[in-house]
């Protein structure tokens, strides 16, 4: 992802968390781990050796560090960059955002 971090519209979080991903395909629908490199508000980096076309919608499971509530988002392939996927969350419910941006909150006052 050769953006310019200026660029981003929301600041991004290392983090290392496992994620479940479900893809629909063809009509087919597929499930496999992964596991996220960064978080933000709006998306996290997903690495995976899987090949995921640019655009493609996903399904991400996973809990945010300093949480207990799992999260199921939509979410949708924007960026790819070898095994390293940019994916933007869709429309996530107000109690969905506020999980995310709490954790975001605890991450910069961390770093």
């Amino acid at each position: 992802m050769s953006q310019d971090k200026s660029a981003r519209r929301w600041e991004r979080h290392a983090v290392t968390i496992p994620v479940a991903v479900t893809s629909l395909v063809d009509g087919q629908r597929s499930k496999f781990r992964a596991q996220a490199s960064d978080v933000s508000k709006g998306g996290l980096s997903l690495f995976t050796t899987r090949e995921i076309a640019i655009g493609v919608s996903l399904q991400v499971d996973f809990v945010l560090p300093y949480s207990s509530t799992p999260l199921a988002l939509r979410s949708v392939v924007r960026t790819r960059s070898g095994f390293n996927y940019g994916i933007e969350f869709l429309n996530p419910t107000p109690e969905q955002q506020e999980i995310i941006e709490r954790a975001c909150r605890v991450f910069s006052l961390l770093s």
